[in-house]
């Protein structure tokens, strides 16, 4: 695929200045040959050419893997704010008692200056795919693929926003454009509205089902579930919460009134954990939960090795800090 575009094309904003003003999506129509389909070039958007016909998902988010704006688009990013002083932050270490580790341990917070940094949470913006033709017998088949996101061209991040939804086309189709809007803002902005079921501690088997209701899950997906309800029941929580958006699955638990730990199955990397304003995380979405420098508030611990100890720790500071004598078991 071709390299990622660093500006707007001027073919494209000269398409805007003929749009006026018009709400418009990052979209492009490109024709492939059989043979080309059969090669797997569209074989990570999971469009695949079988001997009944074409197949392909109507609606996918593309892997991290393509480039830096499929990366962003599933893993979120980090922006170092040099502009910004420096703060004081902490860090856990577990440490001998005594000195030495058969005494047990503990948990030393040692502090370090660093830069602030802004969180870009995951869009997680998926491409919508759509074939003209998909008889088996056909040798071209023309694709038309938009980016499912409504751009305002009035907004102040439009151009932002643009930018990252025609790489998003660019790494996975090698092509990128613009079309008219035709889904209203305010259906894309239901798409974005985290639903939320709040279950008691129960049976795996019954949040699992919560979690899948409304789409199957593969072996992987049903596999991670499991293994996060274990480690969500571990820490003893209040109840078990379980979340969609679109396609979306989030699975988490509520430990304290302002303590709550989750993430989302499906395309998750990292666990959030969210310290206050419990009450209005059903009512916002999930781009509206995750943004902002909200240090206070929230944090977030990559699926890298120890993650879970790193979790149980922040966990534990924050249960201490509020006076709660639950202790963490397994």
């Amino acid at each position: 695929m071709k390299k990622n575009i660093r500006k707007i094309p001027q073919a494209i904003c000269r398409k805007l200045e003929n749009l006026r003003g018009k709400d418009v999506v990052a979209g492009c129509a490109l024709k492939f040959s059989a043979a080309s389909i059969r090669s797997g070039v569209l074989s990570h958007l999971g469009v695949e050419l079988q001997d009944d016909g074409l197949h392909y998902p109507e609606r996918i988010v593309p892997p991290c893997d393509r480039g830096k704006y499929s990366r962003r688009n599933v893993e979120g990013w980090e922006e170092v704010r040099r502009d910004l002083p420096m703060e004081t932050h902490h860090h856990p270490v577990e440490t001998p008692n005594w000195g030495d580790s058969y005494n047990g341990t503990h948990t030393v917070w040692l502090p370090s200056q660093a830069y602030p940094k802004d969180f870009h949470p995951a869009r997680e913006l998926e491409i919508i795919l759509k074939f003209a033709n998909t008889e088996p017998t056909e040798e071209t088949f023309v694709l038309m693929a938009r980016v499912a996101e409504v751009l305002i061209p009035s907004a102040t991040s439009f151009d932002v926003q643009l930018l990252e939804d025609l790489n998003i086309l660019q790494e996975n189709l090698g092509a990128c454009g613009v079309e008219p809007a035709d889904l209203s803002i305010d259906e894309y902005a239901r798409t974005l509205h985290l639903s939320w079921d709040i279950l008691p501690p129960g049976s795996r088997e019954e949040a699992l089902q919560c979690l899948f209701k409304e789409g199957k899950a593969t072996q992987q997906q049903q596999d991670t579930a499991a293994s996060r309800y274990d480690f969500f029941q571990s820490m003893n929580p209040r109840k078990i919460i379980v979340g969609s958006s679109g396609f979306r699955r989030y699975f988490g638990a509520l430990l304290e009134d302002d303590l709550v730990v989750f993430e989302n199955i499906r395309y998750g990397n990292a666990v959030y954990i969210m310290y206050e304003n419990w009450e209005e995380l059903g009512r916002q979405s999930r781009i509206e939960l995750l943004t902002g420098r909200l240090r206070d508030q929230f944090d977030r611990v990559i699926h890298k090795d120890g993650w879970e100890t790193k979790v149980r720790l922040l966990v534990e500071a924050k249960r201490k800090k509020i006076g709660v004598d639950n202790r963490i078991t397994g």
